[in-house]
């Protein structure tokens, strides 16, 4: 009998107004509700937060994809992300979702999703599970496009 080994990564999964985003949960520091207090003309930035007395740059992922900026509402939530390795230590960013990100352990279960018509240089890859299409963001290339 051989059993099939599958390894689990504990993911939040971001709402986004035609698509999902999926991160480590690892990588998110906090989940807050949507508070630009500074607006920005930078076409690939919404503008700026204050988050526990850092200013914060805030991105809505699928402006920076498609280019097109979705309706955000009272519901609407900031996710934001610890700085990468090697950065500044106060170099927090954020992206919005929709409403409230959920808690998903991603397992084997997941196949590619060939048929994807999204192609930017902010998504790393786009995958299928339980009949949904998500992708995962190069969280990278957005923190380095403010």
């Amino acid at each position: 009998m051989e059993t099939e080994s599958t390894s689990a990564v504990r993911c939040l999964i971001i709402p986004m107004e035609n698509l999902n985003v999926v991160v480590p949960s690892a990588a998110v520091a906090e989940i807050v509700p949507l508070n630009i207090t500074d607006t920005d003309d930078n076409d690939k930035l919404m503008g700026t937060m204050q988050w526990r007395g850092v200013s914060v740059p805030v991105f809505s992922f699928e402006k920076l994809v498609t280019g097109e900026q979705p309706q955000y509402s009272r519901r609407s939530k900031v996710c934001v992300f610890y700085p990468w390795k090697g950065a500044d230590k106060e170099q927090f960013f954020a992206i919005v979702s929709m409403h409230d990100p959920r808690s998903r352990l991603l397992t084997g279960d997941i196949e590619s999703d060939d048929d994807s018509e999204l192609d930017s240089s902010y998504i790393q890859t786009s995958f299928r599970y339980e009949d949904e299409s998500a992708v995962v963001p190069d969280l990278m290339a957005i923190s380095n496009a403010a």
